[in-house]
């Protein structure tokens, strides 16, 4: 029954997409960090999972935007033999900060899903998720170098920053579902996430009203196939929904086996993606025992690069993983 609650539960919340605003960060390797995306993703890998983002953007252009997340999920009620495990579980954390920290955007999630296996080999199972996230905003007004055009808790030239709201902090309600396919050759998934955020309206006073609306919708396709020489070929694809933006994430990359072992699968990847209107996104990644690294260069394709500016966006992620394997499937770049 508390399955039949958590499907419904997910589709009333989806009953009330209105308007979209950007939640979660927006980064170059979802698909290496989809529990930032989706609370349905948190504790049903291979492995339990401890992963982390760094992303600078923007470099030599000005004082770079970063982007810093940590995530650590698990699996737990489990159990050996045909009783695979249900419940997941995981914590997020994700600090975005402009201009060297001045202006800061916090945020903290807890989520925990819950998961109908199709077949008594766990290769097919639908996963739902629901978590709620803490927001905080900040600013280090020492730091400011155009004081005199900050007057009572906000800027008078608005064209820059947005106003500066009294309450500075929010929260969401985050909900998704995932289904997934793995085995011995072959890794699928397909899967929806939308956060609800609590958020000020009026921004122009201190009077500020409290509405409820959708802040993101996204969508994602993952796959993994063993093709020829025990190479593998990555296909990735997703598409947001934000604020005044709509946009798709698509690409590929081959997988190229190393140091091969009974108990590990190691890979190097190379591939391309692109996110459409705006920039090539050259990506190395590797997967070696229980650890996984990523690297992207963002190639922008938009009014910067005719300005002659030429902004550099890195972004590296890492992950790790612990605990007893769970399944015998296809170990994945996207596991």
């Amino acid at each position: 029954m508390h399955i039949i609650r958590n499907l419904i539960l997910f589709f009333v919340c989806a009953l009330f997409i209105i308007k979209v605003q950007a939640q979660t960060p927006f980064i170059s390797q979802n698909f290496n960090n989809t529990q930032f995306f989706n609370p349905a993703s948190v504790g049903f890998g291979s492995y339990n999972r401890f992963s982390s983002i760094y992303r600078s953007q923007f470099n030599n252009v000005g004082r770079p935007y970063k982007t810093i997340g940590l995530n650590l999920d698990f699996g737990f009620l489990k159990n050996s033999g045909e009783d695979m495990n249900n419940l997941g579980f995981g914590i997020q954390g994700i600090s975005e900060q402009i201009l060297d920290g001045i202006l800061q955007t916090n945020s903290i999630t807890a989520t925990i899903a819950d998961r109908i296996f199709f077949d008594d080999f766990g290769m097919n199972y639908l996963a739902i998720g629901i978590g709620s996230t803490y927001i905080n905003r900040t600013i280090n007004y020492a730091l400011l170098n155009f004081g005199d055009q900050f007057i009572q808790g906000k800027l008078v030239n608005t064209s820059s920053l947005d106003i500066i709201n009294k309450d500075q902090s929010k929260n969401t309600i985050n909900v998704g579902f995932l289904f997934s396919h793995n085995n011995d050759n072959a890794f699928f998934q397909i899967g929806a996430s939308a956060y609800l955020l609590n958020r000020a309206q009026n921004q122009q006073t201190y009077k500020d009203t409290v509405e409820v609306d959708i802040s993101q919708i996204m969508g994602q396709l993952n796959f993994e196939h063993i093709i020829s020489g025990n190479k593998s070929l990555l296909v990735h694809a997703n598409f947001q929904n934000r604020y005044e933006k709509q946009y798709y994430y698509a690409g590929a990359a081959i997988g190229i086996p190393f140091n091969e072992a009974y108990e590990s699968t190691n890979r190097m990847y190379v591939g391309c993606f692109y996110r459409s209107k705006d920039a090539v996104v050259p990506y190395i990644g590797l997967l070696v025992n229980k650890y996984k690294l990523g690297i992207t260069y963002d190639i922008y394709n938009n009014d910067m690069t005719e300005a002659n500016l030429r902004p550099q966006t890195f972004e590296f992620t890492l992950s790790t993983y612990f605990g007893k394997r769970r399944n015998e499937g296809m170990r994945s770049l996207f596991d």
